[in-house]
């Protein structure tokens, strides 16, 4: 049944929306029943700050005008990106903007934590950790500039004051489980003499069998769809088709798993397709009663019926 794929978990651009919940966190972060602190207030002071900063110290940055923080990268890696709700791994090295050091993970190990997930973080992260990754790749090394209503806020820590712009060093060392579930994936195209398409951002697995037309899925669009899910080894957990009901959702509303968004992404209205779901674009560590153990991928075979604008 279609329910078992329900999830709150966002996407980037129109499934970044978990992760800008979490970090911007600017028009009401309650500290009493009076006193609320307004990041908005300090926010485009601080971006000018910075673009005067990089001005005068020849830093060439860019800058994301989502949440304005600038990010200069020094090195490109070949992995994919990824999205809110993700496991990652990376290193990162924090500084005022005036050079005072306030933590380094680059002389011990790197950190574990998921994506746009504050309740994860260590004290020293704050929020701009999480949004510098997400517009990273696995294996890319940056440094990100950014406005204080995404580091400290009005807290002072440590060596910090409030209200401070900081600078982070990152690296993108991994996104946990992604490279060897691929090659799970993989290898099951090739045991089964399938073609599969690859996703260049998310490196997600998609097969289409039958081309449909050329309406594609765009945000907030109705999508009705029949589908069948089973496991890499053909354990069979869901099916539409059963009691002929269409699964019927809204387009980057959040609510499904984010690898079934994430095929559908790459489908067209009457597509026949196979999409395969690494377990954390699906449920993770989480089994889904006894059917979907925990760290599974999935198998979904889809037929777009309408998409409705």
């Amino acid at each position: 049944m279609w329910f078992r794929m329900i999830r709150g978990i966002g996407r980037k651009g129109w499934l970044l929306s978990g992760l800008i919940v979490t970090a911007i966190m600017l028009q009401s972060c309650l500290k009493n029943d009076e006193d609320v602190y307004d990041g908005f207030k300090y926010l485009e002071k601080d971006i000018e700050t910075i673009k005067n900063y990089l001005d005068a110290n020849n830093i060439d940055a860019e800058m994301d005008s989502a949440f304005g923080i600038f990010i200069k990268t020094h090195k490109n890696g070949d992995g994919y990106k990824t999205l809110s709700g993700i496991d990652v791994v990376a290193h990162y090295q924090g500084f005022t903007l005036d050079g005072e050091e306030f933590v380094s993970t680059f002389d011990a190990n790197p950190v574990n934590f998921t994506l746009g997930d504050i309740n994860t973080y260590v004290t020293t992260m704050t929020n701009a950790v999480s949004i510098g990754i997400s517009f990273m790749h696995q294996g890319d090394s940056a440094t990100i500039y950014v406005p204080s209503p995404y580091g400290f806020q009005d807290k002072s820590y440590q060596n910090v004051p409030p209200n401070s712009i900081l600078v982070y060093n990152l690296k993108f060392e991994e996104i946990e489980k992604l490279d060897e579930e691929i090659v799970k994936i993989d290898q099951y195209i090739a045991d089964n003499n399938m073609s599969a398409d690859i996703d260049p951002e998310f490196g997600t697995r998609y097969a289409i069998h039958r081309a449909g037309n050329n309406i594609t899925p765009e945000v907030d669009n109705l999508i009705s769809t029949h589908y069948y899910g089973e496991l890499l080894d053909g354990t069979p957990f869901d099916n539409s088709y059963d009691n002929n009901v269409p699964l019927d959702f809204k387009f980057g509303g959040g609510n499904l798993i984010i690898g079934f968004e994430l095929g559908v992404s790459k489908l067209h209205e009457n597509d026949s397709a196979t999409i395969f779901i690494p377990s954390i674009y699906g449920y993770k560590d989480q089994p889904q009663g006894e059917l979907i153990p925990a760290n599974s991928v999935l198998v979904f075979g889809l037929e777009i019926l309408k998409i409705t604008k």
